[in-house]
């Protein structure tokens, strides 16, 4: 197991939350009780510092760490502020031991979402809130500032070269899509090619054997009365160059068929494993209902629904995506969830044709980044089997 695979789980969502996970909510959630009982005195070594208030003020300097990647210029906002509102209103208290790790935890998130604008602001309001703790806290002074100040700098530097990383394992992840769309085209033009070489070769073969057989029929019936034994031979050659005919086409026109089949097709079952190794995101697959066989050609539909709607998702290790199968007794439906790749127009489009062709529907439902497809792919009666 990787050091990543280790640690995923702390930026999985919280529940359909895009953008706040597990971790997020673990760290806000140990500097707040840091907090709360730091300025409540209950802190091994502290005295008794504060009351009720200050303990319910204090959370404006660490909850914001919840949403520090949803949201990291608003978190560094309500961070300076809070900063601010507990020195006025709570009066000088300790709080450096989880005040400063929360704003260092911002600013470093903010650095690898934001642009350089809200870069800046965001990076303003932590600083403001490292000042304000520097002055006012009892256990620092402004003396603080020279070690605050690289402190922040280093979160700031630490978070873009992240978000540099990041940006460029994407744009990598798309090239590598794009190559491997290429070359499936590419592979796809050669088959075509041949496919139409070995169409007019089998068009001569054809034309010339179907010749050859009128020829020797015509032959025939010219000594049905003359010569009966020569005509019974000419008669038994067609037949025998007929069957020669038909075999030869019976096997090259399989060849050529689109959909011929060179290992099992996939099915409904097998969607675990497609989900696996379609993404690098987060999928899990829910099942509702009492899952039955269903016949071939609409569990091959389903499965490539499924398929095609992957691509129309982020592939990210962060990204979360739920796929859910519900087996109804009129219906099978097919509801995926997760955020929206930059162009997945033509992955929904794909994946309603299919949809269609069986008399299903495909909904679309974009929000917040997120988007949720709805295939309802009706079963006609009898289509099912226990």
């Amino acid at each position: 197991m990787t050091g990543i695979s280790r640690t995923s789980w702390l930026w999985r969502p919280v529940g359909r939350a895009q953008g706040i996970g597990w971790g997020d909510i673990a760290l806000a959630a140990v500097l707040t009780v840091w907090a709360v009982l730091l300025v409540s005195g209950l802190w091994p070594g502290t005295r008794n510092q504060g009351g009720v208030f200050a303990a319910v003020a204090v959370l404006a300097m660490t909850v914001p760490v919840a949403w520090e990647r949803r949201a990291p210029l608003a978190a560094a906002a309500v961070l300076a502020v809070g900063a601010l509102g507990n020195e006025l209103l709570a009066g000088h208290l300790v709080r450096c031991g989880p005040g400063l790790p929360a704003v260092l935890l911002v600013a470093f998130f903010a650095a690898t979402r934001l642009d350089v604008r809200g870069l800046v602001v965001a990076e303003a309001c932590c600083l403001a809130s490292i000042a304000l703790q520097a002055f006012y806290d009892p256990q620092l002074g402004a003396g603080f500032l020279v070690a605050g100040i690289p402190a922040l700098a280093g979160a700031c530097i630490a978070g873009r070269v992240v978000r540099s990383r990041s940006l460029a394992a994407a744009t990598l992840r798309a090239r590598n899509a794009e190559l491997r769309e290429q070359r499936e085209q590419t592979a796809r033009l050669a088959v075509a090619a041949d496919r139409a070489r070995v169409a007019e070769d089998l068009h001569d073969f054809v034309r010339d054997q179907i010749g050859a057989i009128s020829a020797t029929a015509t032959v025939g019936r010219r000594l049905v009365t003359s010569d009966p034994e020569a005509a019974q031979s000419a008669l038994a050659s067609v037949e025998t160059s007929g069957r020669e005919t038909l075999t030869q086409m019976r096997e090259v026109v399989g060849n050529l068929r689109a959909d011929r089949l060179t290992g099992p097709q996939p099915v409904l079952a097998e969607l675990g494993s497609l989900l696996e190794k379609a993404t690098t995101a987060d999928a899990r697959l829910h099942v509702v209902g009492s899952p039955r066989t269903l016949p071939a050609g609409l569990e091959l539909t389903a499965y490539r629904i499924v398929e095609h709607l992957l691509e129309a998702l982020e592939d990210a290790p962060a990204a979360r995506i739920d796929v859910t199968v519900r087996f109804g007794d009129e219906s099978l439906e097919l509801d995926v969830a997760g955020p929206a790749h930059a162009q997945p127009a033509t992955a929904f489009a794909i994946a309603r044709e299919r949809a269609e062709l069986l008399g299903g529907t495909l909904d679309i439902d974009s929000r917040a980044g997120r988007c949720a497809a709805l295939v309802r792919l009706p079963l006609t009666a009898g289509y099912a089997t226990s």
